[in-house]
């Protein structure tokens, strides 16, 4: 049983006319009738009664048109699918992002994406920056979505997104209801950080800002998530820089307040340009003509 067979079968029982069957499949009638013939001797039952001026399905070749209709239309569905797969236009794309993209640039990332591809299936992933570049060496995501690192062989990295830093304060904090402050206006506080191993060029953002104004700071707790770390500011252990999109937080208990002379962190997109999903193309491409309002 081969497709041209329920092809000339489809096309018989819709026209029941072997002269008009044979002039959609663009043949004559002979080799209709052979395909015809050989379908019935696979199926193991005659499809059709032919009259001298007439064909008709029988009730075995009726119930074969329901299912082999049906089964025609999942092919064409199939392929196209095939088609969109291999165009970028269907499939899964998984993501790994750090928690700082989250509040700002992963979002509206996502967003932009999913709207012109509403049939990629996006698996999103949060891990640390210092685990993100081996997950896409090792293919376990496809794209990820940090601050730049120092970059291995094997990997591209394209900026996206620029924001300064700004100060997270205790609201009960002196300065709490300024306006915006000096980062050397924290040299006495106690200072909430993260290891320098869990994202370098964040940490030193923040500690050249820090030296910047004069003074090394006094470091209290430690802990990898800004989030965390957010949420301890909010409980009076200390004070901490952060990237300003974390002020979207709205954490009761802390005030975010804008620097003078912040500097910039950025963040960007990282991929294998030897993964082979079409996905990724798509989505760098829509990466890359992002255009991002300050947080």
């Amino acid at each position: 049983m081969t497709l041209q067979q329920l092809r000339s079968f489809i096309a018989l029982a819709d026209t029941l006319n072997f002269s008009r069957a044979a002039e959609q499949l663009n043949m004559t009638q002979p080799p209709l009738s052979r395909q015809i013939s050989a379908l019935e001797q696979s199926v193991g039952t005659p499809l059709f009664r032919r009259h001298s001026r007439s064909v008709v399905l029988t009730p075995a070749g009726l119930q074969f048109q329901r299912d082999i209709a049906r089964l025609l239309t999942d092919l064409e569905r199939a392929g196209a699918s095939a088609r969109a797969a291999a165009l970028g236009e269907q499939g899964e794309l998984r993501i790994a992002f750090t928690m700082y993209a989250a509040w700002h640039l992963l979002p509206e990332l996502i967003s932009a994406y999913a709207e012109h591809h509403p049939q990629v299936q996006l698996r999103l992933e949060e891990t640390l920056p210092r685990d993100l570049q081996q997950a896409l060496l090792s293919g376990a995501v496809d794209a990820g979505v940090s601050f730049p690192l120092h970059l291995p062989d094997g990997l591209h990295y394209q900026a996206l997104f620029q924001e300064p830093l700004c100060a997270v304060l205790p609201a009960a904090h002196r300065l709490a209801g300024a306006q915006r402050i000096a980062a050397g206006e924290l040299a006495g506080d106690a200072f909430i950080c993260f290891p320098a191993s869990t994202a370098p060029p964040l940490h030193e953002a923040v500690m050249r800002c820090c030296h910047g104004a004069g003074f090394t700071p006094q470091i209290r707790v430690e802990t990898h998530l800004q989030q965390t770390i957010v949420n301890l500011v909010a409980r009076g252990l200390g004070v901490a820089l952060v990237p300003a999109s974390m002020a979207r937080m709205q954490l009761a208990g802390c005030v975010f307040v804008p620097l003078t002379d912040a500097p910039l962190v950025e963040q960007g997109l990282y991929w294998n340009p030897d993964n082979p999903n079409p996905c990724l193309a798509s989505f760098a491409a829509a990466s890359t003509a992002l255009s991002l309002p300050a947080p």
